[in-house]
């Protein structure tokens, strides 16, 4: 699994996703199959296209958005990472981490559908619920079929 950053739990916690988007992502993933949070971390490495958390937004809303270059500075590791691991499956984790291995385009022509053959390339909005693009009942569905998908991926991985 590949997300954008870490954000301020995961830097106290030093696990991923671990904060309120991290709560969002367990529960999709129990809807993708998996017995338990527990069993979808056990099968499960999770990597971020930036290291270190960016800070919070000018307004104090939200994260701030990593910037091309610390992005630019970190891909080596995520490459290497990759490389090493040899996935079957990356699940790409919000617009960020899709445009980095697809292009940018917009989410309503990726989630749900699957790319690529090896490794399967999964789509996923970002859990944080700063977006309200899940807000539209077509881009739930969306949500649902991607899930539909890892649910048969995990299936012919570990049954």
């Amino acid at each position: 699994m590949v997300g954008q950053a870490p954000g301020p739990a995961e830097r106290e916690s030093r696990k991923p996703f671990s904060g309120r988007a991290g709560k969002e992502l367990d529960r999709w993933m129990l809807r993708a199959g998996f017995s338990s949070t527990e069993e979808f971390r056990r099968f499960t490495y999770i990597a971020a296209l930036m290291r270190c958390f960016p800070g919070r937004n000018r307004a104090g809303t939200g994260d701030r958005r990593p910037p091309p270059a610390a992005v630019a500075n970190c891909a080596h590791w995520l490459d290497a990472e990759l490389e090493m691991l040899e996935p079957l499956v990356i699940i790409l984790v919000g617009q960020m981490a899709i445009a980095r291995f697809l292009g940018a385009a917009p989410l309503e022509e990726r989630i749900g559908r699957t790319f690529g053959k090896k490794p399967v390339l999964v789509p996923l909005p970002h859990p944080s619920g700063q977006s309200r693009w899940l807000n539209d009942p077509a881009n739930r569905r969306r949500l649902d079929r991607a899930l539909a998908q890892l649910s048969r991926l995990r299936e012919d991985a570990i049954g």
